[in-house]
Formats: structure tokens, sequence, C-alpha cells
């Protein structure tokens, strides 16, 4: 693969800011430190940039308008070197059946090296299949405590079994936490008294019901010694329940998101479709504790939930599907926040790289630049002022929820084991090549994520 010197950039990784130099050879840091002095076939000028070790977004969702092979490219723009896919098994669909397929296709189509969280629809059938799977390279499986209407909900019957299978395995639990059945009732009596749509939906999904099933979850995987992740939390009354959670000892990883970070209810009654998300849009003052449980510990990780799907703002609001584009602006939104005093640049980075590693057993592979990590890196402009707008983006969704949006950072260029992906908004590798990482998911010690 040859040699690579990425020059005179600001090195941000392991909690600190050097100005170093690194030197990649056939895919993998061979040297770091300052002016090396080394011949390679290409040398890069990172003068006045960050370097960052690549993205690991452990969030995406990989089957709607962005697909294994797409998802993989919009991310790679946003600074992203490294993706988690949810392979979700429906009902009626063997665990193992999904996860093969999944990873089948993606080592032919991605352009980024990928790992795999099962999905568990129907738990009941498929948990039994969990500790082929660990064997297999995939080690944490999420369930959904909602959407009973549609046939997700896991019961806490269920939901108890499945986290003593995975303790039993060495594997990690994940939870969509929301309670399902009070929120379904919820809906019905907003209904039955005329609400919009769009009012139902936030009164309907409130931060307790967040909170309470977060605490429940917690309580099981204490109960059944699982370690346990929740994602996309979104609600300052879930901070406090993970907060004690983990000051008892227990190993409970939390991620956000950046939409949840970024905006508000105020947004979602605006732009309605297409900010329907879940959990939903929240208030104020949950975006403000957002951020300061990232740059005080208790959030672990900012992941992007990518879920593009074709929608329309002024769609029937019941009937438009959850999620949005979020992989390619995640990296410059966030540091917006660290632009405007809401988080440190180191922090911003162990939340991206070094924390997602560690939690899913990656680290050093991934989420460094030290000796013998893979060359994974972003170019970053810490001082470019850009403008989000559909356009630019490399989703093939028809919008992005922050049309117009001002931002302070921009993404110069992604690299991966030493190969350019993506440079100046222009897409340098052909898709393909990606490589499949077993994981190891949660094992980290969560005092080793400050």
């Amino acid at each position: 693969m040859g040699t690579v010197l990425v020059a005179g950039g600001t090195l941000i990784d392991r909690g600190t800011r050097t100005q170093a130099d690194i030197l990649v050879r056939d895919g993998t840091v061979a040297r770091v430190g300052p002016d090396l002095r080394a011949s390679a076939d290409r040398v890069i000028d990172a003068t006045g940039l960050c370097v960052l070790p690549g993205v690991i977004d452990v969030h995406t969702h990989p089957v709607y308008v962005d697909d294994l092979q797409s998802l993989p490219v919009t991310a790679a723009h946003g600074g992203v070197t490294t993706v988690i896919h949810y392979a979700y098994a429906k009902p009626g669909t063997r665990l193992l059946d999904a996860l093969g397929a999944f990873r089948e296709e993606a080592e032919s189509v991605s352009l980024l090296d990928f790992a795999l969280h099962g999905g568990l629809f129907d738990p009941q059938r498929q948990s039994g299949e969990i500790p082929a799977a660990v064997a297999a390279g995939v080690t944490s499986f999420k369930m959904f405590m909602t959407y009973a209407k549609l046939g997700w909900m896991t019961d806490d019957y269920q939901l108890m079994r499945t986290l003593d299978i995975l303790a039993r395995a060495g594997g990690m639990g994940m939870v969509h936490a929301e309670n399902g059945l009070a929120t379904d009732y919820l809906e019905d009596a907003c209904n039955e008294a005329g609400l919009s749509p769009v009012e139902t939906f936030v009164r309907t999904r409130p931060a307790a019901l967040e909170a309470e099933a977060v605490g429940r979850a917690i309580a099981m995987a204490e109960v059944a010694g699982c370690p346990l992740y929740i994602p996309h939390v979104s609600a300052a009354r879930a901070l406090d329940v993970i907060t004690a959670a983990r000051r008892s000892g227990r190993r409970v990883y939390a991620e956000t998101c950046p939409q949840y970070l970024t905006l508000t209810n105020c947004d979602l009654l605006e732009k309605k479709a297409l900010l329907k998300i879940g959990p939903p849009l929240r208030e104020d003052g949950d975006r403000e504790a957002l951020w300061q449980g990232l740059a005080c510990g208790t959030l672990d990780v900012v992941a992007s939930d990518h879920a593009a799907k074709d929608k329309r703002a002024d769609d029937d609001f019941f009937a438009a599907p959850y999620g949005s584009p979020q992989a390619e602006t995640m990296l410059p939104l966030v540091h917006d926040g660290v632009a405007h005093g809401r988080l440190s640049l180191e922090r911003m980075v162990r939340v991206f790289s070094e924390n997602p590693a560690r939690i899913f057993g990656l680290y050093p592979k991934k989420g460094t630049l030290a000796p013998g990590s893979d060359a994974d890196l972003a170019l970053f402009d810490a001082g470019a002022r850009t403008q989000i707008e559909r356009a630019s983006q490399h989703s093939r969704a028809s919008y992005t929820a922050y049309e117009g949006r001002s931002v302070v950072g921009a993404v110069v260029l992604t690299m991966q084991r030493g190969r350019v992906l993506a440079e100046r908004g222009e897409t340098s590798a052909r898709p393909g090549g990606a490589q499949f990482l077993a994981t190891a998911a949660g094992r980290a010690d969560v005092r080793e994520l400050g």
C-alpha cells in the first residue's frame, strides 16, 4: 500500500493535543512525532488543521434510502471511518441468517470497515442464537421497550431472559428505552381528545417514560450481570438514572445523538414529519443537560442514528417513518458546540473515537492514532465557517434536518487504513475493500471513558 506522511497538523488523541506528524506504512500508523524526516509516496500537508482519529459511528441503519453502499459514503464525508450497523432480524427471520446477509453484502460494497449489532424483533425465538452470534464476532444486541403497536416491543419476560443469555454468552444488551404500553395508551387518549398529530407525538412520549424504561432495563441488567448500552439518550431525567447506576458500579454505557444536542421540540413543530424521530426531540433544558452529560462523562458516546428515509414536512405525521440523515453532519454540528465552549476538543474526540472503540472492543486497532493502530483519521478545519445545505450532502435523502444552519468546523479529508476516502467534498475511493470487525462489547471499565 505504500507510505503516507501527514505533516504539520495538530494531533488530538488520547486526551492530548500535540504538534505531530504521522507516518503511515501499509495501512497502519508507523511513527508519530514532531517534524518526522521520512520519505513517503505521498505527503499530505495538514498545516493549520486538526488531525483526529477517525470517527466510529456505532449507530447506523443502512436499510432505507441510504443502504450498505451509500451510507458509508455519506458517513466518510463526515469524518467517519468505522460504522457499526444494526442488523435487524425481523419476525420469522433467524438471527444468524440476518447477520450473515448483512456481513456478506457489506464486505462487497462498503467503503468503510464495519461491525454489526444484532437487532432482535422476536427474542423469544431468536435469543437462543446469541451464543453462536457472539462466537462469530457480534457481541451487542438490541431490543425495543417501545413500539408495541408496531409489534416490535420486547416484554419484560423476554428482556430479562435475553439479558441472562447475553451475560452467560459474554455479550452486551442494548435497549431502546421508552415505556411502550404507557406511550400507546397516552397516544390513544390524545387522539380521542382531538389533539394535532405533532402535539400528540410530543405529549405521548414524555421524558418520565424514557427515564422509567432506562431504570427498568438497568435493574434487569444488574440482576442478570449483563453490561448494558443505552442508545439515543434524549432526556435529562434519564441522565439522572444513568448517573446513579454508574455510581453504584454498574456497567452502563450511554450514547446521545447530534439531533438531541442541537434541536428541540420547537424545531419539530416547525419541520413536522422531517423531524419525527424516536425518542422525540425534547425541551431546551434537556438539550443543555445532554451537553453537560457529555462534558462530565455521564454520556460516553455520540453516534448518528442515521436512518435516512424519503419524507416531506407535510406528510401524514403518524404514517411518516421515524428517522433522519445525520452521519455526514454529526462531526461539524458537535464541533460547533466545542467552538461555543460547551465541550473541549479533546473530550469530543473521546466520545467520537476512543470511547466507542473501547466499549465495543476495537481499541487500539481503532479509536486512536498510536503506532500499530489502523491509519484511520480525519483532517478537520476547526476554524472553517460553513453552512449546511442539502445540495452539498452525499446522502440519498431529499433533505437535511439542518438546512441553512451555520456551523464552525469542516471535514477536509478522511482516510481509512492509509487510503484517502474523501477529500474536500469529493469521494476519492471506490466502494468495497471494507473489513468486518469482530467486537468484544461491554468489557470496558466506565472509568476508562472519562
